[in-house]
């Protein structure tokens, strides 16, 4: 063999690894055959400027932050009472800047994505008046918090906020945030990738029970898939994936617990039958793809390289009805998806262990400072003192 062969050959097992390496770490390597237009990137690039534009000088000066890790994991899923999130509330809005903004979120996400996040927000101007009438009738209970009734007014779509992270009209890297109670969506772009984790998504009701609109769910099919997941189990498989008959109260990842990832616990997927692992994927791809078309085939992607088969499923609780409580985790290399039910209550997290917030992209370190029992647990300390001040 001569030397120009091998160096040929060096090339090419150099360019198949470099190939890899970026559909392994969600870059859209197949935006050759998108149009640019029709990439999630340069939708979200367009809609957001046209957006920022529509804002008066002092609405942007309140919703752009700079593209730090310490600006943009300042988000939780608390009541809007408990955190007082930088950005600009809906509410704050004009009907024509919020009309932006929805485009903004529609080409942030996929058309079940956006159903989901809105069906979030509509499901909380019910919970905040459920939440009222009942201290109206009732007055608060003995376990509530003494800023219960402060809590509840502060439940609403009008108090979604929003924040930007850069400039989208000039930034290769840039990122934004919607958030308030019930919902965490981190959005990022990085010279062309796009990417959505962490996205936190909860809804109380999950399953409205009364009215011309009973049965309604805005998020219908967390639950199922993975309980269709469990049921398809064996006992031998079941004896290993159900770690306790208790489910936990929350998450373990969850808002502030970015590195709190429990790895190899339940049954590994390599274990499974080819229907329950396909079963598995569905259960993945529920949560995957409620980012838009070419975010979600990227990580689908990088899911793939690392291994299908080399996921963990992990089942606490009872699991005989999905509508009592209960847990699960679906933990690998490139996805970990969490849910926790409580009766008619549902909170969820999904994150990339090796990508959130870009990153990886980003060249950086990103950690998350406050979890939301630290939340709930300042706001009390500040509320007492405000009562005391009077």
């Amino acid at each position: 063999m001569n030397i120009l062969n091998i160096h040929m050959r060096i090339l090419v097992a150099a360019f198949i690894l470099i190939g890899c390496l970026s559909i392994g770490f969600g870059q859209q390597g197949n935006l050759s055959n998108i149009p640019e237009a029709s990439t999630s990137a340069h939708q979200m690039k367009k809609s957001a400027s046209v957006f920022i534009n529509s804002l008066t000088r002092p609405q942007q000066d309140a919703i752009i932050y700079e593209f730090t890790p310490e600006n943009r994991t300042n988000w939780s899923n608390t009541p809007p009472f408990v955190h007082k999130r930088p950005g600009l509330r809906l509410a704050s809005l004009t009907n024509s800047q919020r009309q932006l903004a929805h485009e903004l979120l529609r080409a942030s996400l996929s058309s079940q994505g956006y159903q989901k996040i809105t069906g979030v927000m509509r499901l909380d101007n019910i919970h905040g008046a459920r939440s009222l009438a009942e201290l109206d009738r009732n007055g608060p209970a003995e376990d509530d918090r003494i800023y219960v009734r402060e809590e509840a007014e502060s439940f609403g779509a009008g108090n979604y906020v929003i924040a930007i992270f850069g400039n989208p009209s000039l930034d290769h890297d840039w990122g934004w945030v919607i958030q308030g109670h019930h919902m965490g969506a981190s959005f990022t772009v990085s010279d062309g990738h796009t990417g959505f984790t962490p996205l936190f998504l909860g809804a109380t009701p999950l399953v409205l029970e009364e009215g011309v609109l009973a049965g309604w769910s805005a998020m219908s099919h967390e639950v199922t898939r993975g309980f269709e997941l469990v049921q398809s189990l064996n006992s031998a498989q079941r004896a290993i994936a159900i770690k306790s008959e208790s489910p936990p109260d929350g998450l373990s990842a969850g808002v502030g617990n970015k590195d709190n990832i429990a790895t190899n616990q339940g049954l590994h997927a390599a274990n499974m039958s080819v229907q329950q692992q396909r079963l598995l994927q569905i259960l993945v791809e529920e949560y995957v793809r409620n980012s838009d078309f070419d975010a979600a085939e990227a990580q689908l992607a990088a899911i793939e390289e690392a291994g299908w088969e080399e996921l963990w499923f992990e089942w606490q609780g009872q699991a005989e009805n999905l509508k009592e409580p209960l847990f699960y985790r679906v933990q690998g290399e490139r996805i970990l998806i969490e849910l926790v039910q409580r009766p008619n209550h549902i909170h969820t997290i999904v994150r990339d262990p090796a990508n959130d917030y870009g990153e990886y992209w980003l060249n950086q370190i990103v950690n998350e400072e406050y979890s939301s029992s630290d939340r709930f647990e300042a706001a009390i300390e500040v509320y007492e003192m405000s009562r005391s001040a009077l």
